[in-house]
């Protein structure tokens, strides 16, 4: 199984503990590296005051980083 069905699968455990949370990719040419790169950003959707708001849990370059976060998330860790 790779690194995207296994952050799928623990943002569906996620959302059925009622934790709903956000995965977004954006990709873009690096000068540095001379290549496109994509870029991982983890979001997690909390009501306050009456509202919905997306509070930005992780950016980052690797999606072993973002499946890390979510197992720990759904541990108990955050």
């Amino acid at each position: 199984m790779n690194l995207n069905a296994v952050a799928r699968k623990l943002q569906k455990a996620l959302c059925h503990k009622g934790r709903y949370i956000k995965l977004n990719q954006i990709q873009f040419y690096s000068e540095r590296l001379n290549k496109i790169t994509t870029k991982y950003i983890l979001k997690e959707t909390v009501e306050k005051d009456g509202k919905r708001k997306e509070r930005v849990i992780i950016e980052t370059f690797r999606l072993i980083d973002i499946v890390r976060v979510l197992a720990d998330m759904l541990g108990g860790g955050e």
